[in-house]
């Protein structure tokens, strides 16, 4: 049970003058005899229980600053700023000249979807926008077209997932033969159930090994051109997870190499990653604007200053929307800081107001206080909310030329960059027209600036989180949690030790872990009924509990030990559809023993529990209804035929029941009464 909070503010003005009052003839030893508020003494009285009550009051408050410093006492973030909301941008320029040179966009342009330009989205990197095919698309070569696939967003497989050499190919939309000014952006996105964050979120694990080592290169289709990228920052991380992936072409290359291919030596996923779209000159964007203040704009306010304690810096179009500052004053820079509890008399710290978009500084005890010196320059940073997060659209212009422009056709390649970033582009921007854009993904992650109430309930929640691994439940919701990647089961084999198979080992873990595998369709080609981790998820895992695990300890991460089975069914009569009846009952079978849907709870076979006849039988006669009766199955584990045993089949701890083949077969039907004598 929990405790009842203390309460502080218990006593009230009438109760202390009371008391007071029934302590004066014991306290005076009699001489003070006038009770009367008339009495000067009674009057001092009463103000101090005046003044005592106020007191009280205050002691049972429990202040913002008091609340951030616990937090940081107890390692947490004090209250977080607002989350800005991310996306992908698909940008387009067009021009009049059908020769003009590729256009780059640096990065940190400013697009809106908003036609009053109040939600601005900036670009994370430098976008080089190649000209497109207006009817082309992106083609997966392999044994047949998939295209339709593509276009219907059906999830097709890339890569297999047999550990041995794997290739994707695609040719993508390019037209011309231009050179590429900046890398080559893609948007690749997947389809993986459980997937980790992508690339473009708040929240996105940058650190996880790569299921699978992949090389990305290009050629020339029709042509034995061919050759590796020169730079390659690949957000899926190997495929893991939906990404933006970006390719720097080596000298040389030219839009004719349309070409691009994906490569492994060991294909080591755990599923064939799916690809639902692969998408040219994409952008991740972020619902956030810097800019950058001047002692010219800040110049009224800093003259104001006085060599007194609390001066404040409010900057220009940030209330309610600060994210965060860069502080420089006369050479200097300030850091900030959560609040200025910690700070020392001459510590460079300055706290954020965000709800007024302002700077504070110290008051010489616990910060420093600033002077009126030239050369101020705040550099700061605008957005975020929730108010980010919204639908799909194809109208996102330059907030350049939103209000000025007035029409769709977006803004000059110089208007929007001069305005968004502040630099000149050359007398050859009018050659690049216009830019337009559309986000290809829905703008979402944005957040709201956490209260102090937040704060307050998001530390009472960290309080419940499993931080270290002492129990094997705390071994299994760390495996399971671990960022970045997709284990949908852990089991930890308390004692066992992978060097001493034969013996249980004081102080070994291992735990075994079955990562999240597409379960929507049983019958798919790359169905996978035996899901393994893939490396880089074991390093992960093994990463995260060794540093949680007790000194004495030995943690290991392992695959389960997955166990052969085939089944034979039973059916008693003479089925009207056979083949239909087979199909059904082999489909539930392999529902009934899936590691990740099986079970009688549907989450999962259990590890190491046994397979029962019976409990066969009622998972396959449910599946057929009326189509057939299920007389018996028979089991046959690791190659083994299956016998005529009706006893149970135990497995070992940690290990799981693989399906890999159920034969069905007719007997004949029993009349109740026969065999009796």
């Amino acid at each position: 049970m929990t405790l009842p909070p203390p309460k502080l503010d218990d006593l009230s003005w009438d109760g202390m003058t009371a008391a007071i009052r029934r302590r004066i003839p014991a306290e005076s030893g009699g001489v003070w005899t006038l009770h009367a508020p008339a009495d000067p003494g009674v009057t001092l009285l009463e103000l101090f229980a005046y003044l005592l009550e106020q007191r009280l009051y205050w002691l049972d408050q429990t202040p913002d600053t008091l609340v951030t410093a616990v937090l940081r006492l107890l390692g947490l973030d004090p209250p977080r700023p607002a989350v800005p909301a991310a996306t992908v941008l698909r940008l387009a320029a067009t021009a009049e000249q059908p020769d003009r040179p590729v256009p780059l966009v640096p990065a940190g342009t400013a697009l809106t979807r908003d036609p009053r330009g109040s939600l601005p989205f900036t670009l994370d990197h430098d976008t080089a926008v190649f000209p497109l095919d207006p009817g082309g698309e992106v083609t997966v070569c392999g044994d047949r077209d998939r295209t339709a696939d593509l276009r219907a967003r059906r999830g097709v497989p890339l890569l297999a997932s047999h550990g041995g050499p794997a290739t994707a190919r695609f040719t993508l939309p390019l037209t011309g033969a231009h050179p590429a000014p900046g890398a080559l952006s893609l948007l690749v996105e997947l389809d993986t159930p459980a997937a980790p964050v992508p690339s473009w979120l708040p929240g996105a694990v940058d650190s996880v090994p790569p299921p699978a080592e992949l090389t990305w290169s290009w050629f020339r289709p029709g042509s034995d051109l061919a050759g590796p990228f020169e730079e390659v920052e690949d957000g899926t991380a190997g495929l893991r997870r939906s990404g933006v992936v970006r390719l720097r072409p080596p000298a040389g290359w030219s839009t004719r190499d349309r070409g691009l291919l994906v490569s492994t030596g060991a294909a080591t996923f755990t599923a064939p990653p799916r690809l639902l779209r692969l998408a040219v000159n994409a952008a991740a964007a972020r619902n956030r604007q810097r800019r950058t203040a001047t002692g010219a704009e800040l110049q009224d306010q800093i003259d104001a200053w006085l060599k007194l304690p609390g001066q404040r810096l409010v900057l220009p179009g940030a209330a309610g929307r600060l994210l965060d500052a860069a502080v420089e004053l006369a050479g200097h820079a300030w850091l900030p800081a959560p609040d200025f509890a910690f700070g020392a008399p001459g510590d460079r710290i300055f706290a954020v107001d965000r709800a007024e978009g302002a700077l504070l500084f110290g008051d010489g005890l616990t910060g420093r206080i600033p002077h009126p010196e030239p050369g101020v320059s705040v550099a700061y940073t605008t957005g975020g909310g929730r108010a980010g997060n919204g639908g799909m659209t194809d109208n996102w212009l330059p907030v350049g030329s939103v209000g000025s422009v007035g029409d769709s056709s977006g803004g000059s390649f110089r208007n929007f960059v001069e305005d968004s970033v502040g630099d000149s582009v050359g007398d050859s921007a009018a050659e690049y027209g216009a830019l337009t854009a559309a986000n290809l993904v829905q703008a979402s992650g944005g957040e709201d600036p956490e209260t102090i109430a937040d704060a307050r309930r998001r530390a009472a929640g960290a309080l419940g989180e499993v931080t270290r691994a002492v129990t094997a439940g705390d071994f299994a919701a760390l495996a399971r949690t671990t960022p970045g990647v997709a284990v949908a089961r852990a089991y930890p084999a308390v004692g066992e030790h992978p060097g001493h198979p034969c013996s249980s080992v004081p102080g070994a873990v291992t735990v075994h872990i079955v990562p999240a595998a597409p379960r929507d369709d049983f019958a798919r080609e790359d169905f996978v009924a035996a899901p393994r981790p893939d490396p880089g998820m074991v390093r992960a895992v093994a990463a995260r509990l060794d540093e949680a695990r007790l000194l004495t300890s030995e943690v290991f991460v392992r695959a389960p030990e997955y166990r052969d089975v085939t089944l034979r069914v039973d059916l008693s009569g003479d089925p009207a559809d056979r083949a239909r009846v087979s199909a059904a009952a082999t489909l539930a079978l392999r529902r009934y023993l899936d590691p990740l849907t099986g079970g009688e709870e549907g989450d999962g076979w259990p590890f190491g529990q046994p397979l029962r006849p019976s409990a066969l039988l009622r998972a396959v006669q449910r599946a057929l209804g009326d189509l057939a009766d299920v007389a018996g199955v028979a089991i046959g584990l690791d190659g083994a035929e299956a016998g005529e045993d009706c006893r149970e089949v135990r497995l070992r701890a940690g290990d799981l029941p693989a399906l890999r083949a159920v034969r069905t077969r007719v007997v004949p039907a029993v009349e109740p009464g026969e065999g009796l004598t």
